[in-house]
């Protein structure tokens, strides 16, 4: 009878502590090796800084209109890796740190400079002008990117993850082409743009109206109302993060490189971009690849509205996901550690789930 209560004990005893595991893993969201605000200063680190310089190989190609777009390749000899579309007014620069935790663990980085920011090819009058003709010329050019990279000879494990802007660029490429991903990341994506109370049809008849008249006398694209070129903007009151540290970082990119600095958007920008979300949540069903989609519930430049459209229109997967995080703002890959290391915990989850289980996602 003793030894009976003994093994019983035992029992209970790792049970309790396989418990205490789990209740410490939901509760602890750094369980991976990811840097740290403690660990950075207004630009990055010298760790991170010394890896970028070291691996980061840039390059470019011709796009559409045989526009320059460029771009950066970080190869050190992986199986895995992670093909980047960054958001509007974005550059390569702001990606160092997400390219340094993903090349902690374990996987070679390619990212893209959008045609008309970064160090890209400007047009639209000047550099500051956030302006494209079509849409769907971002698309083509990352087409034209991924196709390139020969990604399925060289990689067993290939997936997509995409902020903001570069979530529709994203959406749109997985809808239109065959590809080489096994999974895509949407951070934040865009799917609908904040207007406040203005109805989005609305801006998109106004914004499209305005872009023509403007052609006809102006030879710049015109800017949204109020709209203006770079301005250096103050961490106190932004709209994109609680990380002082990160957002600094990020505007230090800026300063530095002043060619990647740009303006606002235009009016040509806002409504081929319209139209874009509205594609990209028509034919969500046409994706075939597990989704993982991370929103900031306190985001104010993009709604969840059409994040929500997008998902409940996805052909249905198991591996699926929608994660709120309920406290974050629009850059959830420059937030505050607690929010940035739940959501890149989550990503590599599920990307592990997808190599596990690696089939497409059908009818």
């Amino acid at each position: 009878m003793e030894i009976k209560n003994h093994a019983l004990l035992f029992i209970s005893l790792l049970l309790l502590c396989s418990t205490l595991r789990s209740v410490a893993s939901s509760m602890n969201p750094l369980p991976l090796n990811l840097s740290t605000d403690l660990t950075l200063t207004n630009n990055y680190n010298p760790e991170i800084l010394n890896f970028w310089d070291k691996h980061a190989q840039s390059s470019h190609f011709q796009g559409v209109d045989n526009k320059t777009v460029q771009t950066i390749s970080i190869v050190t000899g992986n199986e895995k890796v992670v093909v980047i579309s960054q958001g509007r007014n974005e550059s390569v620069l702001k990606y160092k740190e997400i390219a340094y935790d993903l090349h902690q663990q374990g996987y070679d980085i390619f990212l893209i400079d959008h045609r008309g920011q970064g160090f890209s090819e400007r047009f639209g009058g000047d550099q500051y002008r956030g302006y494209v003709a079509n849409f769907q010329d971002y698309v083509d050019d990352f087409h034209q990117y991924v196709h390139s990279l020969q990604l399925e000879k060289k990689y067993s494990g290939r997936y997509l993850l995409s902020h903001s802007m570069g979530g529709t660029i994203s959406a749109l490429y997985l809808q239109q082409f065959k590809h080489p991903f096994q999974a895509s990341i949407f951070f934040s994506p865009m799917f609908s743009i904040n207007f406040g109370s203005r109805p989005t049809f609305l801006v998109k008849i106004v914004t499209y109206s305005s872009a023509e008249i403007c052609r006809w006398f102006n030879s710049k694209a015109c800017y949204v109302p109020a709209g203006k070129a770079y301005v250096n903007r103050p961490f106190k009151g932004n709209q994109v993060t609680h990380s002082q540290v990160r957002f600094n970082s990020a505007q230090a990119g800026f300063t530095a490189f002043p060619e990647t600095q740009l303006g606002d958007a235009t009016m040509r920008w806002v409504a081929t971009s319209i139209s874009a979300t509205e594609q990209a949540i028509e034919n969500a069903h046409k994706i075939n690849i597990p989704v993982l989609i991370v929103q900031a519930g306190k985001d104010s430049i993009v709604t969840s509205v059409g994040q929500k459209a997008f998902f409940e229109k996805l052909t249905p997967c198991q591996l699926n996901e929608f994660l709120t995080l309920e406290e974050a703002k629009h850059e959830l890959l420059l937030e505050r550690d607690d929010l940035r290391s739940r959501a890149l915990t989550h990503v590599f989850t599920f990307i592990n789930a997808t190599t596990r289980n690696q089939k497409t996602c059908t009818k």
